[in-house]
């Protein structure tokens, strides 16, 4: 049976559900970023060799749905049985509930293409630089020594790296994961590369500043006033649901 021809637009739609589907199939299963860049050479190949673009998409999706039914039928073999909505695959449950847990956060722009987790671990930052850094600041200058001022003066300036803003409108830390998102063709293995440093990077920082909260709670805490008590314990609960609602529990320094 011959396959029906696309149009421009149906052409490429068909493109961009193929590179939706790569996007879940990397972020789901944590593959890397290579199985969509193979994807994109070999539709640009295909471009070139004038093939007919219809029957090559076609086979591009047969392929790319294959992937993800054999990653649901190892997970579903690893994981005991469990009741699931109709419909509904156990793998999809997991990705819904990690959204579910960072949507409170805000979605900064960063590119239409960025990683959604990237995005919103930024937002968490940016609102920790925003609305919980001043009073913190001014609360620890008070009962630091002059080594943990050092320590906190370092810690603002990876606060602001991680989650303010630069003349780009995103982090400093950022930048080179913007850059390489507006150029073609992006090579993709430094693209997860940028992701996964920004994500270490940030879980590095807020372990160590829930360290240095803590320990200024325990030794100065029965000689603060109760506002700033309730300042340290707020901010230590906010750096402690992002560490939980982003999974950055075990990604400590050693």
């Amino acid at each position: 049976m011959a396959v029906k021809k696309l149009t421009p637009l149906e052409i490429k739609e068909t493109v961009e559900k193929i590179r939706k589907k790569y996007d879940e199939y990397v972020f789901k299963y944590f593959k890397a970023q290579r199985h969509k860049s193979n994807f994109e050479k070999r539709y640009v190949d295909a471009l070139k060799a004038g093939v007919d673009i219809s029957t090559f998409l076609l086979a591009e999706i047969s392929a790319i749905e294959e992937l993800v039914k054999r990653e649901e039928s190892k997970v579903m073999e690893k994981t005991p049985a469990r009741p699931a909505p109709a419909g509904q695959p156990f793998v999809d449950q997991i990705l819904e509930e990690n959204r579910r847990r960072i949507a409170k956060y805000p979605d900064l722009p960063v590119h239409p293409d960025a990683r959604e987790e990237v995005r919103k671990l930024y937002g968490a930052l940016h609102r920790l630089e925003q609305e919980y850094w001043p009073p913190l600041y001014s609360i620890l200058r008070t009962i630091s020594s002059s080594l943990n001022t050092k320590i906190t003066i370092a810690l603002e300036t990876q606060l602001h790296t991680l989650g303010g803003n630069s003349r780009g409108g995103v982090p400093a830390r950022l930048e080179r994961y913007l850059a390489n998102l507006t150029r073609f063709p992006r090579d993709y293995a430094l693209l997860e590369k940028e992701e996964k440093d920004y994500i270490l990077e940030s879980a590095f920082f807020l372990h160590e500043l829930d360290e240095m909260l803590e320990s200024a709670t325990q030794k100065h805490g029965p000689v603060l006033h109760d506002a700033e008590r309730k300042q340290l314990t707020k901010t230590l609960d906010y750096i402690r649901d992002v560490i939980a609602d982003f999974r950055l529990k075990d990604l400590k320094k050693k």
